[in-house]
């Protein structure tokens, strides 16, 4: 699921699937390695391209590759002279919901639903768009949601406006009783915790 549909077209020439999977976790995560059988099990696609697209991309420099014990681990290779443009890439196009799913870490077992919304969705015209994001959650306070996103922002350039709601409060919303935010669930919406029935 993309987050920038102008750019799904440009990525979806430019990298297969698989492609897109694999470079969005080598290069989405690059500080550290993963052995082959993680990354197809976390990149969601067949056994036999996921390790084609591994061989390809250690074979002309994208990745390194060391063996740890009896696996191989597969790292993206900072000594790659395109990797910081590749880095770059990724984490603004397609490596973004990882960014952001990866930032709801430590908070996922508090979060009832989470969801981006809105032009950040949707548009790649502005040079930098900003996320709007809705988190539904009975114990989270605004200070623990926004603190989560810090470094996110710094990786992918971009600008991450939590709204946080209760259960009721989302209720509320879904009725169409709310005055707060009202629109949300009209805008295009990612899903990034949670279902949205």
């Amino acid at each position: 699921m993309g987050i920038i549909t102008q750019g799904k077209s440009l990525w979806n020439a430019l990298f297969t699937r698989t492609q897109r999977q694999v470079l969005s976790l080598m290069f989405g995560f690059p500080d550290r390695s993963f052995y082959a059988n993680e990354v197809v099990r976390r990149a969601g696609v067949g056994t036999g391209s996921v390790q084609r697209e591994l061989a390809r991309l250690s074979a002309c420099g994208l990745l390194s590759v060391s063996r740890i014990g009896n696996q191989k681990h597969y790292q993206a290779n900072p000594e790659s002279p395109i990797f910081s443009e590749l880095r770059s890439i990724v984490i603004k196009t397609f490596g973004v919901l990882d960014q952001l799913r990866t930032a709801l870490g430590d908070l996922h077992a508090d979060i009832h639903l989470a969801f981006i919304f809105g032009p950040g969705v949707l548009s790649a015209a502005q040079e930098s768009p900003d996320i709007d994001m809705l988190i539904v959650s009975d114990s989270l306070d605004y200070a623990q949601v926004v603190g989560a996103f810090t470094e996110t922002e710094n990786r992918i350039g971009r600008t991450v406006h939590p709204v946080l709601m209760n259960r009721d409060e989302f209720d509320s919303l879904e009725t169409g009783a709310s005055e707060k935010t009202p629109g949300i669930l009209d805008q295009p919406r990612t899903l990034l915790v949670g279902r949205f029935d």
